[in-house]
């Protein structure tokens, strides 16, 4: 049972996301499983421009110290705000970064390996980010979700490494269209590196085709579960697997 963690949110200037993303990059890639690590390009409560790690480790406090110094020296950062928590608080961390009542529109793709490319496509979408609120986002998902076969859950995701969401957020409902461009300009830049299978969670307009995909093999099991449990769809509001289309 988990319940403190050393964790929190490392913060450097915009203007370093090439570098930070790159240096996350290979941080990753030699960390420990007890580290989750999310790298975004996001703009500050105070309304600066910014790119930020939030980190959370979940095992032996004096080595997880040991294992976050590179990544709390490296820049050096603007904030450093890594400390011991307890885990509801790291939980409820960001929070305050997604109020109540905002406007949102969300996609993602998944990656094989962030390479420079894609990190160079990061820095010049999130750099058109059209408001503070929202943010692109890098998620790690190496480690123990690849050792897991396709067959074992219905998340048939089990080979990329990295998931790029792109989250617009916004209070006025009169600049919806710029801030829906703003995200389908990025995901249509990311499909040709994509795996080709998306983190339904950050779809707010899902296609079947993407749907389909993003299930895999496994697609037709569920289909034949929704067939039996709910042949008449009455469970739709959601990333909708219909029977009356398998």
């Amino acid at each position: 049972q988990i319940s403190s963690v050393l964790g929190g949110l490392i913060v450097h200037a915009r203007d370093k996301s090439g570098e930070v993303l790159r240096f996350y990059r290979d941080f990753m890639a030699t960390a420990p499983e007890e580290l989750t690590a999310y790298a975004a390009m996001l703009t500050t409560p105070d309304g600066m421009p910014a790119v930020g790690v939030i980190a959370c480790w979940c095992g032996d406090v004096v080595e997880g110290a040991r294992v976050l110094a590179p990544l709390r020296a490296f820049g050096p950062p603007m904030l450093d705000a890594i400390q011991l928590m307890p885990f509801p608080t790291m939980q409820r961390l960001l929070d305050g970064a997604f109020p109540d009542g905002t406007h949102n529109f969300w996609k993602a793709s998944f990656v094989p390996q962030l390479t420079d490319t894609i990190i160079d496509l990061l820095v010049e979408h999130g750099n058109r980010m059209k408001s503070p609120l929202s943010a692109c986002i890098v998620e790690f998902y190496g480690g123990a979700p690849g050792r897991i076969s396709r067959a074992e859950s219905a998340f048939a995701q089990r080979g990329a490494e990295y998931n790029i969401g792109m989250t617009a957020q916004w209070v006025d409902p009169a600049e919806s269209e710029r801030h829906i461009a703003w995200v389908r300009a990025m995901y249509d830049a990311f499909e040709p590196h994509s795996s080709g299978m998306h983190l339904l969670n950050f779809q707010s307009e899902p296609a079947d085709q993407v749907i389909r995909a993003s299930f895999g093999e496994n697609y037709r099991r569920l289909a034949e579960v929704k067939s039996k449990y709910d042949p008449t769809n009455f469970f739709s509001v959601n990333q909708n697997i219909s029977a009356a289309t398998h």
